[in-house]
C-alpha cells in the first residue's frame, strides 16, 4: 500500500471476525488477538487493520492528511467508506510534541483537491477540528465517513515513534446499507496499555507497507 512517507513501517491486514478468519491474524500478529476482539465483534463485517510506525515531522503539519477510510483494493481503493473506524495509539515518545489525531465534520473539505501538509493547525482550527492526544492506551472510536487525520510529531532522537493501530469495519457486500452513527463518538483509554505486550514491533511489522 503506498505511502506519502517512506520511513512509515507497518502491517495491514483484512480478515473477518469469525473463528475461522481470525486465524489469520493469530498467524501474523498474535500479540493483537485480544486488543483487536475488543472492536471486531460483527461476524459478518470485514476489518481492514493497519498499524503504522511513523516518524517524525513538523509539528504543524498533517502527517497524514484529512481522509476517509477506504478499502485497499490491491490496485487501488474501494468507494465506500468503513461503518466505524477505531484509532488506539499503541506508544509515542515521551518527549513527543504534537502527533493528535484530528477528526473533522462530515462538511469540513468538499474533495476538490487535496488538503496543503502545511499550516495543519490552522486547517484544524478553521475547520472545526476535534484534536485527540496520542496518549498510550487512548483508543478513539469515530464514524466511518468522518475525515480525520493525524498531524507531524517532534521528538528526541532516540524516542521510539509514534505507533497506532487502525481497526475500520466494512460491509460485506459493498452494496449493503452502511448504518452510519450520527458523530463523533469519542475515546476512552483501554484497561490496561497495549503496548506492554508490543515490546517486540520488528514481530509486528515484519510486513512494510511500501
Amino acid at each position: 500500500m503506498p505511502q506519502s512517507d517512506p520511513r512509515v513501517r507497518g502491517l495491514l491486514l483484512e480478515f473477518g471476525a469469525g473463528a475461522d478468519d481470525l486465524a489469520l491474524l493469530r498467524a501474523e500478529a498474535p500479540e493483537l488477538v485480544a486488543l483487536v476482539a475488543q472492536f471486531a465483534r460483527e461476524p459478518e463485517a470485514i476489518y481492514a487493520l493497519a498499524v503504522n510506525e511513523t516518524p517524525p515531522s513538523s509539528p504543524d503539519s498533517f502527517m497524514l492528511r484529512p481522509h476517509v477510510d477506504r478499502r485497499w483494493l490491491g490496485d487501488g481503493f474501494g468507494c465506500a467508506p468503513p461503518r466505524w473506524t477505531t484509532v488506539v495509539f499503541l506508544d509515542f515518545p515521551p518527549t513527543g510534541q504534537g502527533g493528535e489525531l484530528v477528526v473533522f465534520p462530515r462538511e469540513a473539505f468538499d474533495d476538490a483537491e487535496p488538503v496543503s501538509r502545511n499550516d495543519a493547525r490552522q486547517t484544524v482550527m478553521s475547520k472545526r477540528g476535534a484534536l485527540v492526544a496520542p496518549l498510550p492506551g487512548r483508543a478513539c472510536r469515530l464514524a466511518g465517513d468522518l475525515p480525520h487525520a493525524a498531524l507531524g510529531y517532534s521528538a528526541a532522537p532516540d524516542d521510539p515513534w509514534r505507533l497506532a493501530l487502525v481497526l475500520a469495519e466494512f460491509a460485506r457486500n459493498p452494496d449493503d446499507p452502511t448504518f452510519l452513527p450520527h458523530h463523533f463518538v469519542g475515546s476512552s483509554f483501554l484497561p490496561a496499555p497495549p503496548k506492554k505486550s508490543l515490546k517486540a514491533p520488528p514481530r509486528l511489522l515484519k510486513k512494510l507497507l511500501t
